[in-house]
């Protein structure tokens, strides 16, 4: 007798692949633009050790490429969590009731997002 494997339901599966990629994607655009945040930070602060740049200048450019790193990375961030959310909130689909039975309830944990949450008194 031939086992045939049990295939997930085609119509959930290519929409959450689907949505993990895109929440991937968006988050590496993120980061991509939080390093050219960094990347401008770096050079105000070069330039504001230049004897020859203009202090007001370098003193922009290093403020706008903090505010950017720092904006767009808490952006990624809040991306990765909602994209977590979702995968959470599938995972507790109708055949999740065995999973979460046995303790396995499909929630990825991350050591970043448990350690920045307030902790209940």
């Amino acid at each position: 007798m031939q086992q045939h494997a049990k295939t997930p339901d085609k119509g959930s599966m290519p929409e959450l692949q689907s949505d993990a990629e895109r929440a991937l994607v968006a988050c590496s655009l993120w980061l991509h633009i939080g390093f050219i945040g960094a990347a401008a930070l770096a050079a105000g602060l070069l330039q504001l050790f230049d004897s020859e740049a203009s202090w007001l200048s370098a003193l922009a450019l290093a403020f706008s490429g903090c505010v950017l790193a720092a904006a767009s990375w808490r952006h990624a961030r809040t991306v990765l969590e909602d994209a977590e959310r979702t995968s959470a909130v599938a995972g507790d689909a109708p055949g999740a009731a065995s999973r979460s039975a046995s303790g396995h309830t499909g929630r990825m944990l991350s050591p970043i997002s448990t350690a920045i949450e307030p902790k209940a008194r």
